[in-house]
């Protein structure tokens, strides 16, 4: 794939850069294809440059580019770097691994080069490495997977003022050079990472020992570089504990006891004594094991101790029950007092309703009408055969107010038995008169309201029951 004007702009489009060449600072041309570098000169201003993943042979198309700080040309098929002659000044990040590198000629015109990465290349003499030696900036230098062989193609690193990071794995020189490691930290005094781990102070200390008076230098050294650090913790124990008595101290002082450097919780204390903890109230004791017989509560954190109870009474074969959590003892005792004054107002209204509709039943101007309260011994022949209804009014304190029907045909024994069943209804309600729906606390609602007339109360009353008759009312 050729890379064009044209191409470099569409590639901009796709990462979302500037149209106009000069004011990227980054440029990616990775992954396309290329076999060259061209049309570049306009990228002035690039700073980082991604040329990985093609198929470049050869540098030589890259244009001056005083800006740029970063390179990476790897996985490509470059041979040479002599294209980078003169044209990045303050180049400081080159990435060149898995090309064709025989030698690193050209570097030399990249002064200010600290990281250089030349992996999986075909570096093999010290001609090769040569061109590091132009480096004086250069700290980290990976050269893993080479062809390196001679302990002499080595020595050139040798010559790397500012090198700390160093990466030979995969040369051959690695398996034959004996001592490798010590010689090359020994070697390059600079050196703090090498290969796989770090240079350590002890590692480079006791290296230098042996260098110098072989392995019975480096266990002298070794000891005392322990023996150092033995002294070290025992300096770092001995300032902890001036502190703590430092703290006893005052605190003997605040509480008023004599000068000294003991702990005064153990004042008056025998040196045979053992010191005892405050055992715990009994009355916490049992408050956490009643605690503890109950599951927690839901999204709160509790106390160790109550969890290590739980697990006794688990372990001991106890039950532990499902705990039932309120939201807030407050609210929920809010709650049931509203219930109440709701109940007791609905009781209230329906007994004043009963009263306005007896006494407007009793009132010698009221119409007559077929419905009369049911008694045993309050049938009257004379609507029995008029098949009139007689009602009666029953309120339940849960609320549900029920009209029971009956038809004026049925005999005195029929009456008598719905009113023991009226009786029973009533005991009922009297057990479930905790509950209240919402349809009560509406009628409630209305009915307290008093905007609401009596005999509107019974009709809705009425109304509301499923047993009522009203094909024997007037």
């Amino acid at each position: 794939m050729l890379m064009s004007k044209k191409v470099l702009q569409d590639l901009c489009k796709q990462h979302s850069l500037y149209r106009t060449p000069s004011l990227n600072d980054k440029l990616y041309c990775n992954f396309k294809g290329f076999s060259a570098i061209s049309d570049l000169g306009e990228y002035v201003n690039l700073k980082a440059l991604f040329l990985e993943g093609n198929l470049i042979e050869s540098l030589d198309g890259l244009p001056e580019l005083k800006q740029l700080k970063c390179l990476y040309v790897h996985q490509n098929c470059v041979q040479s770097l002599l294209g980078l002659g003169g044209k990045l000044d303050i180049l400081d990040t080159l990435n060149i691994s898995n090309n064709n590198l025989t030698s690193l000629e050209g570097l030399a015109c990249c002064p200010l080069l600290s990281t250089l990465l030349v992996t999986h290349n075909q570096l093999m003499t010290a001609e090769g490495l040569a061109e590091l030696v132009h480096l004086p900036n250069l700290h980290t230098l990976d050269l893993q997977n080479n062809m390196i062989t001679e302990p002499d193609a080595l020595k050139v690193l040798y010559q790397l003022p500012t090198l700390k990071c160093l990466y030979l794995k995969g040369n051959p020189v690695v398996s034959t050079m004996r001592n490798y490691r010590k010689m090359m930290i020994v070697e390059i005094s600079t050196l703090t990472y090498l290969d796989d781990r770090p240079v350590t102070d002890t590692e480079r200390r006791t290296t230098l020992a042996w260098f110098k008076g072989g392995a019975e230098a480096e266990r002298e050294e070794r000891k005392v570089c322990r023996e150092e650090v033995e002294a070290a913790d025992l300096r770092n124990f001995q300032y902890m504990q001036s502190i703590r008595k430092e703290g006893w101290r005052q605190r003997r002082i605040n509480a008023g006891l004599p000068q000294g450097e003991q702990d005064p919780a153990l004042e008056g204390m025998g040196s045979d004594e053992e010191y005892e903890l405050d055992v715990e109230p009994a009355e916490l004791v049992a408050a956490r094991s009643r605690l503890a017989a109950y599951t927690g509560r839901p999204g709160e954190e509790e106390s160790a101790e109550v969890a290590e109870a739980r697990r006794h009474r688990v372990r001991n074969g106890l039950q532990v029950s499902e705990g039932s959590w309120a939201a807030n003892s407050s609210d929920t005792t809010r709650e049931t007092e509203q219930i109440a004054e709701d109940e007791r107002i609905y009781l209230d209204s329906v007994k004043s309703s009963q009263a306005q509709l007896d006494a407007h039943h009793h009132s010698p101007h009221s119409p007559d009408v077929s419905a009369h309260a049911l008694t045993p011994d309050g049938v009257d022949e004379d609507e029995e055969e008029d098949e009139g209804s007689v009602i009666s009014l029953t309120s339940s304190s849960t609320g549900t107010s029920r009209a029971a029907a009956t038809t004026g045909s049925g005999s005195s024994q029929t009456a008598a038995a719905e009113v023991e069943q009226d009786k029973q209804r009533q005991q009922q309600s009297a057990v479930d008169a905790a509950r209240v729906s919402e349809e009560d606390r509406l009628l409630t609602k209305c009915l307290g309201g008093g905007a609401v007339s009596a005999e509107c109360v019974v009709v809705e009353v009425l109304c509301s029951s499923p047993e009522v008759d009203f094909e024997g009312l007037d």
